[in-house]
């Protein structure tokens, strides 16, 4: 009896297996049904039947126009000129998903498709030269730049103006929405561009972070605004260093921030000194930048890492409190050895030049720098034969005096009182020139 029942279910699996095997033959040329390209049903029909309605339809597609919204602008779309349709893969893309696995997979799939259909977009070529141009002309209306936030300063009051967001084309969204709509081509078919936001590399959030609130010093110096190329100088060089933030532990290099002083980048020449004479050179008046910058650096109470005095006094600042610079050879450099973040604040208005630092906290005390002179070296005299000048005559170039100078840097607070040694420097002398005369004087002038 148990052995009849066997036999009579292994028949009956085979027959099974048979009528299963038939239909999946079946299937071997036909389209399963619930398989739609867009809206349209293909299930049912030959792979050729398929290619062929498909080729119907899109040709009908190609002809058609999208219209693309953003706003109160609109572009037309011509698909034909974007855009190629690959009939034949995406029918055999089809043909490969329905025969994947066994004839017992395959069925399976056949009766989820009844019940959930399946919904494929053809496969889609973009002509990659004509949608990039379509692209950018779209971005043209619509691209914006975002906007970092900074720092506004008004007096000694710090604020903070906030980011804005930026915006450009979706182009990835935009193909997608494209390809998802193309089957609706044929009515009056119209997206609206999807807008991606650009964030600014800089946000309000950052800024807050940074806690930048108060004004903790500030140091001015003069110049001579009628000297035009100094001017315009002193100008470019206070534009590098405006709106630069020094984090704890860093390191300001003049050089490496304001960069190198060429006519290219709009610098001129000016008065500078080179050994112990003034002559005219590129940047000239940079250096009243640096050592403006010196001066602040010193009241703030940072650790100096690099300075060199002029070799000869300067005009816009007491001696011993000056600070050259030359690109790759001479630089300022300072650290920020505060537990705070630091803003510099450079600004030109008229014939002064402001610089300021901007952090969380005020200094515990005050700063005052002292210049002491301690040696008045005098200047040297030269004498020089002038054969333009009559003999026995006399011509006498004064010259200026070198020093040695100690700068003293002061500590005031409510409790204690204290001075420290900053720096020993000297500026040379130039020399009295003394000019004799040794031209001939003529025998009728002799006389006369």
């Amino acid at each position: 009896m148990i052995k009849k029942i066997a036999a009579c279910i292994l028949i009956l699996l085979l027959c099974i297996g048979v009528a299963l095997l038939i239909d999946d033959y079946k299937y071997n040329t036909v389209i399963p049904d619930g398989i739609y390209i867009g809206f349209m049903h293909i299930g049912g029909l030959t792979r050729k039947d398929a290619k062929d309605r498909l080729h119907k339809f899109i040709d009908k597609i190609l002809q058609s126009q999208i219209t693309l919204t953003y706003d109160d602008h609109k572009w037309f779309f011509d698909v034909s000129e974007h855009v190629e349709i690959d009939v034949n893969k995406s029918i055999e893309d089809i043909i490969k998903y329905t025969q994947n696995g066994n004839f017992i997979t395959r069925f399976i799939l056949r009766q989820q498709l009844k019940k959930n259909p399946l919904v494929v977009n053809p496969v889609v070529i973009y002509k990659e030269n004509n949608l990039q141009r379509t692209f950018e002309k779209i971005n043209e209306t619509i691209f914006m730049e975002p906007k970092n936030a900074s720092f506004k300063v008004k007096g000694d009051s710090v604020s903070i103006v906030d980011d804005v967001d930026g915006k450009i084309l979706d182009d990835n969204k935009l193909k997608e929405d494209i390809i998802s709509n193309l089957w609706f081509c044929d009515e009056e078919l119209t997206l609206e561009i999807p807008i991606k936001k650009l964030k600014a590399d800089v946000t309000t959030e950052d800024l807050k972070a940074l806690e930048i609130k108060i004004k903790i010093a500030e140091y001015s110096t003069k110049f001579d605004k009628s000297q035009k190329g100094r001017t315009k100088n002193i100008r470019l060089a206070a534009e590098k260093i405006n709106g630069y933030i020094l984090s704890p532990g860093d390191i300001f290099s003049f050089n490496n921030v304001v960069g190198e002083r060429t006519r290219d980048k709009g610098y001129q020449e000016a008065p500078v000194f080179i050994g112990n004479q003034t002559v005219s050179d590129i940047g000239g008046g940079v250096c009243q930048v640096s050592s403006t910058l010196y001066n602040l650096a010193l009241l703030t109470n940072l650790e100096i890492i690099e300075r060199t005095n002029h070799s000869l006094p300067v005009s816009y600042v007491p001696l011993g409190r000056d600070a050259t610079v030359n690109y790759d050879t001479i630089d300022l450099k300072f650290k920020n050895n505060t537990e705070g973040n630091l803003l510099l604040i450079s600004e030109v208005v008229e014939d002064t030049l402001t610089v300021k630092f901007f952090g969380k906290d005020k200094l515990p005390f005050s700063v005052e720098l002292i210049s002491e002179t301690v040696k008045t070296i005098q200047p040297p005299v030269t004498i020089r034969e002038d054969k333009n000048l009559p003999n026995g005559e006399v011509r006498i170039k004064q010259g200026t005096p070198g020093f040695t100078v100690k700068l003293w840097k002061k500590y005031i607070s409510s409790e204690v009182e204290e001075k420290s040694l900053v720096s020993i420097d000297t500026y040379n002398p130039t020399p009295t020139l003394l000019y004799t005369g040794v031209k001939a004087v003529e025998e009728d002038q002799k006389y006369n």
